[in-house]
């Protein structure tokens, strides 16, 4: 079999098995590229190649894992986020494209100060603190997170990325951290639990932990966590969370009624309030 026939047969197989994925082509491309050991871009030039019975087998096994609904990151070991590549794999949460926006808003308010402060709520791998640790290496960053499983990934991208300047707590939602911060942020599950439940219907593998919000609404785990932010963050600080466009009014009204002042929102690519940002009196 040729790298082109593979291609169009994986694109075919992952098109027609109902797996939730709307790239059918890009997931084939990325996990036959994965099992050659090549980029894409090299995979597209050398098409007519034949396959060996070894990369053929790795990459049928991916493929099988693909449709079954593992995520592309889990299967190849990374995913690229702010252009970093964070190691990643089953039980862990990918890093999202709409959380850049975050870390955009983050990067505008940390350059206001030549040193400070920031800790990174529900970090999972790292995404948010090891890339802005990463941008502002003069920054004290810290990040911390419920999952024992995350805490094994974050320590593996934490020496890859920062060389291990990053500190980590295991803690949920920043129980039993003393500290103050000049910044939180946070990406913390969002999800309803009708539509958690939705997701394992369409085959979705990622963890529930990471996903699920409580309530009708997802908002019940946030409504803990802003609280805790407010008695953990300093004087003229900042916090910045990432939730659902629809949640953001009530996401306000709780921190209007938690003491937070000039609270703004931040557009996704699709011109969607995706990140709101309030600071501390």
């Amino acid at each position: 079999m040729t790298i082109r026939e593979a291609l169009n047969e994986g694109r075919s197989a992952l098109t027609l098995s109902g797996c939730d994925t709307q790239t059918p082509q890009l997931d084939t491309s990325l996990l036959l590229a994965h099992a050659c050991g090549i980029s894409r871009e090299r995979l597209y030039m050398e098409l007519p190649e034949e396959l060996d019975e070894k990369r053929l087998g790795l990459f049928k096994a991916s493929m099988k894992r693909r449709i079954s609904g593992e995520p592309v990151a889990w299967i190849t070991g990374t995913k690229e986020f702010w252009g970093l590549d964070f190691s990643v794999g089953p039980g862990v949460l990918c890093p999202r494209p709409d959380s850049e926006i975050l870390i955009e808003s983050a990067l505008e308010i940390i350059d206001k100060k030549k040193i400070g402060s920031l800790h990174d709520c529900c970090t999972g791998p790292g995404t948010l603190a090891l890339t802005l640790a990463s941008e502002r290496p003069s920054w004290d960053i810290s990040a911390s997170d419920i999952s024992e499983l995350s805490a094994d990934f974050f320590k593996v991208n934490n020496q890859k990325l920062t060389g291990d300047r990053v500190r980590y707590t295991h803690s949920d939602l920043m129980n039993g951290i003393k500290e103050t911060f000049d910044i939180i942020v946070s990406n913390p599950p969002y999800l309803t639990t009708l539509e958690m439940n939705d997701k394992v219907v369409l085959g979705w593998k990622e963890p529930e932990l990471a996903l699920d919000g409580g309530g009708i609404d997802g908002l019940n785990l946030i409504r803990r966590l802003i609280p805790r932010i407010s008695d953990r963050i300093n004087s003229q600080g900042a916090v910045l969370v990432e939730a659902d466009p629809l949640q953001m009014p009530i996401i306000k009204q709780i921190l209007s009624d938690t003491g937070f002042v000039r609270i703004a929102f931040r557009q996704d690519l699709a011109g969607r309030n995706r990140i709101v940002i309030a600071f501390k009196e």
